[in-house]
């Protein structure tokens, strides 16, 4: 107070050795100056004030962040009745931020800054930047689930779901730092946090549910929607058990060493594996979509005619009204005709695909060319197919109910109820 503010944290040996309690004593007494007290004085005010100004300015730029992720993305209730194709391409970016969060958070817990003690016989310390990351990224992967299912779910889970895994983070850490004197209060939060996952979890096996409209449960079925959120699930299940097991449950694990590592393993392959997951999902659906494309008859571009409904193609203007019929209209017959060729497309689509994941490529087209002498140039009438009407008319079974199971799988992740919608309109 007689020096007046100083710009640079002060230091001196003597204070130093004294605040680690190793300088010498006479007569089993510390003794200081009165310039030393104010050194140590000032520079306790200095790490305080230089945290405060780091939390300060770390929380504005994360609100500024946020800010701009809200202002410039697309809206979530769009997200959510988007293409497959536009959704799987937000959930990556949400898998981006996930990625971001959990490496700066990591790189975080490296500092004192975030590090408290908790009310325990070991007096365990605590990175509090784990259960901050754990806060900032895990409802992003609930949030992913529900945009990835689309329309199909209510809207009411993008708050839900993520809601639930915050406060089940929440209620864990209550108690790690309220349930030290006693465990009374660590056991009920821990209650709570646990059924509110069960509920969790029976809210993800309703939306596998409501995604193949009650064909899938958490126990049988081929989607990918429902092989990732089996993935997320199997992966956050280990964590109550761990944290019962840690120094901010029970404390029947005290070593630091052996916790520290448990906790960075689950976290690592939760997020890992569910982001490598998302990922696969997308360039896989991109490529199917890709095939599917090609293998559509009348595809649009942007030439020197003018396409019209259904791939119809019209001259230019000046020749469009030369007295002759207009280029626009379309016969009944030219109509059929070009919604068998649409039909048999996407039948060849499926039929590829199929026989790509068998590793039987190379008999793609032996099989397609049964399937024509069979006369079956649809998906809808491949589906009715049994063993027996098979037998009769000379396909291979095998290949057959393969190409069924993956029908079904065709029909939940590659088509979208706004084309289905679209479809049904134009036949009306």
């Amino acid at each position: 107070k007689h020096l007046g503010p100083r710009p640079l944290r002060q230091h001196d040996p003597r204070v130093e050795a004294f605040g680690q309690g190793s300088m010498a004593s006479v007569n089993g007494t510390y003794t200081l100056t009165e310039e030393e007290k104010d050194i140590l004085v000032q520079n306790e005010a200095f790490d305080q004030g230089t945290k405060v100004a780091q939390i300060f300015s770390g929380i504005f730029f994360s609100g500024v962040a946020a800010w701009l992720t809200v202002s410039n993305g697309t809206k979530l209730a769009f997200v959510q009745r988007a293409a497959l194709e536009k959704r799987l391409t937000v959930c990556c970016f949400l898998n981006t931020y996930v990625a971001f969060f959990s490496a700066f958070f990591n790189f975080f817990q490296l500092t004192a800054v975030d590090d408290a003690v908790l009310p325990t016989a070991g007096n365990f310390t605590l990175d509090l930047a784990r259960p901050i990351e754990w806060v900032m990224t895990c409802p992003l992967m609930q949030l992913s689930l529900v945009l990835m299912g689309g329309a199909k779910l209510p809207e009411y889970r993008r708050y839900l779901m993520p809601s639930f895994s915050a406060t089940i983070l929440f209620l864990g850490t209550v108690g790690a730092f309220f349930g030290g004197d006693l465990v009374a209060i660590k056991i009920v939060a821990f209650t709570i946090a646990q059924l509110l996952f069960f509920a969790m979890v029976y809210f993800n096996r309703m939306q596998v549910m409501e995604y193949s409209s009650g064909e899938e449960g958490l126990l049988q079925g081929d989607s990918e929607f429902r092989k990732a959120t089996l993935l997320l699930i199997a992966t956050w299940s280990p964590f109550p058990i761990w944290y019962i097991l840690s120094p901010e449950g029970l404390g029947l694990i005290d070593n630091v060493l052996i916790v520290q590592l448990g906790w960075a393993f689950l976290n690592i392959v939760a997020k890992f594996s569910f982001i490598f997951y998302i990922q696969r999902i997308k360039d896989m659906y991109c490529n199917r979509l890709k095939t599917k494309r090609e293998l559509m008859p009348g595809k649009s571009g942007f030439g020197s005619s003018a396409q019209g409904r259904h791939g119809a193609t019209s001259p230019p203007g000046d020749v469009e009204f030369a007295g002759s019929i207009a280029p626009g209209y379309i016969s009944a017959q030219e109509l059929e005709q070009q919604e068998a060729e649409k039909k048999k497309s996407q039948l060849s689509a499926v039929v590829v695909e199929t026989m790509t994941f068998l590793g039987m490529a190379q008999h793609t087209d032996r099989f397609l060319k049964l399937l024509e002498r069979a006369n079956m140039n649809s998906i809808y009438e491949v589906e009715v197919l049994t063993k027996e009407t098979s037998a009769s008319l000379q396909l291979p079974w095998e290949l057959v109910s393969a190409l069924q199971r993956r029908l079904r799988v065709w029909k939940l992740e590659m088509v979208d109820d706004a084309e289905v919608g679209l479809d049904k309109g134009e036949e009306y």
